[in-house]
């Protein structure tokens, strides 16, 4: 009969999960790459990574014997990685980088003396043998990612074309929130640009964008950026917004993107979005890097690479 493992080690299992993969998207492609079904997968609760996690390892603790192979394969893939935890180091700043592989560290060494030495050993030659190990799966990621970049890029041409600015403007909108999810940056609502209220929000390195799209012939005019910054300059001061004008933005437009001294959107247009459905920069890296121009420079849009 299959091991049937104790709760202490589900309780580890969870911690390293939650620790080793910071993204969501990371981590649902390491349990499909370990064998859990995508459908499985997809059905999760991923309102919170812990969330998602506590019920996928719950549903197999029940399962008793039933789970165990699946537990293994978990637990093998993740004792199996490299303890320097290079996709952690670099996701962030220096110290913060260093923060989260002291974490992902010690979640990994407790599961590991639950185990023991043999077990670990076992678990981890396991994983290698059957390709469940981390360098396979960014492999696969790496793959994966490329395939439906590419396929955005393609969307994007098409919707360049499209004679109809209404219809372009609602593809776009379909089109944005496919791209901020290949990014994991966790897009909620519409991105319209319609109306008082902003309902459309992304969120990267902690800090969440209120986010408004156009694509108009036009540049956007300093009345727009101004309508914009109007609708949530009230709300938390270290709110901040992101506009996305394709076609750009007129050359007095940036002066509206402050209010109260403060500097309040920044700015990104089909110049920024290219490079990013090309594979030449990723979108995470695209925004961090004009956010922390806006915080040392006070500029609304910054040419990343200029």
């Amino acid at each position: 009969m299959a091991k049937v493992y104790p709760p202490q080690v589900f309780e580890a299992l969870s911690d390293c999960l939650r620790t080793v993969y910071w993204y969501s998207n990371d981590l649902k492609s390491f349990l499909i790459r370990c064998g859990v079904p995508r459908a499985r997968v997809s059905a999760l609760d991923w309102t919170y990574k812990r969330s998602a996690v506590r019920e996928l390892l719950d549903e197999l603790a029940a399962q008793g014997a039933a789970g165990t192979p699946m537990v293994k394969a978990l637990i093998g893939a993740v004792v199996e990685q490299d303890d320097t935890f290079p996709h952690l180091s670099k996701l962030t700043g220096k110290v913060e980088g260093k923060a989260l592989v002291k974490e992902a560290l010690s979640a990994v060494r407790a599961l590991k003396d639950l185990l023991g030495n043999q077990a670990v050993v076992d678990l981890a030659d396991a994983a290698r043998v059957e390709n469940r190990t981390e360098a396979e799966r960014r492999r696969s990621e790496t793959a994966v990612r490329a395939q439906a970049l590419s396929k955005l890029k393609q969307r994007f041409i098409d919707l360049d074309a499209l004679t109809d600015p209404k219809l372009r403007g609602f593809e776009f909108q379909t089109w944005l929130r496919q791209l901020f999810d290949l990014h994991d940056l966790e897009p909620r609502g519409s991105f319209a640009g319609e109306g008082e209220q902003i309902d459309g929000s992304i969120r990267i390195d902690g800090q969440t964008l209120l986010v408004e799209a156009r694509w108009t012939a036009e540049l956007v005019a300093p009345e727009g950026v101004r309508d914009f910054v109007g609708k949530f300059e009230h709300k938390l001061d270290n709110t901040l917004g992101l506009m996305i004008a394709v076609n750009g933005f007129t050359e007095a437009a940036g002066g509206k993107a402050t209010s109260g001294g403060r500097l309040m959107a920044i700015f990104v247009d089909g110049q920024d979005l290219y490079p990013v459905v090309d594979g030449l920069i990723d979108l995470r890296q695209l925004l961090s890097r004009k956010l922390r121009r806006a915080a040392e420079k006070g500029e609304p849009m910054y040419r990343v690479g200029s």
